[in-house]
């Protein structure tokens, strides 16, 4: 990407799907990287989810200088720097800590919960468990209120040695695959296999 196309990517306004999937993704493993201009978003997961990573990429590539690229065992991306995610900083971060934003009830959708979930859930039986270990207790515990009001989606939380997660009852299964199902990428199908 040129300089000139570079600047004008960091004025342009993001659609509301690029919008939820970042958050989704800053829920899940997606993290905001200062630069010399700000913050950029960098997307960094395993190999394994080339495609993922590709299908991130294609909806944020406006606002990248560079494709994909493999490091070792990663797979990674990352944005230009934007203001949107200055303002996302400092929603979700104190200091380099994640926690869980004040407005994150007033952004949660469909779209937002899919990329989550295709981020940090795990089949668990016939439940789903959402890796939410980043987050205190407290947080895990608006994170289940968020899910209710928002959603419709009943979890619960789950001790994970001194840190907690979420678990999806089984119960809210059939709404979790009517809510993801448009979402959810052929390769992360299996998050939610019966």
């Amino acid at each position: 990407m040129d300089t000139i196309r570079a600047r004008n990517a960091r004025f342009r306004q993001l659609t509301q799907e690029q919008q939820e999937i970042i958050i989704g993704s800053l829920l899940g493993d997606g993290y905001l990287v200062a630069t010399t201009r700000g913050y950029a978003f960098r997307v960094n997961h395993g190999i394994a989810q080339q495609a993922y990573v590709d299908w991130k990429y294609r909806i944020l590539e406006e606002f990248t200088n560079s494709p994909p690229r493999i490091y070792q065992s990663s797979y990674y991306f990352r944005t230009v720097s934007h203001p949107f995610f200055e303002k996302l900083r400092h929603e979700f971060y104190v200091e380099k800590r994640k926690q869980v934003p004040v407005q994150l009830s007033e952004w949660m959708s469909p779209l937002v919960f899919s990329v989550w979930l295709m981020d940090d859930g795990a089949k668990d039986k016939g439940q789903l468990r959402l890796n939410t270990q980043c987050f205190s207790r407290e947080e895990n515990q608006t994170l289940i209120g968020i899910l209710e009001a928002k959603l419709g989606i009943s979890a619960t939380l789950n001790r994970d040695k001194k840190q907690f997660r979420l678990r999806v009852k089984e119960v809210s299964m059939p709404r979790v695959r009517q809510l993801a199902r448009h979402y959810l990428l052929p390769s992360m199908q299996y998050k939610l296999s019966p």
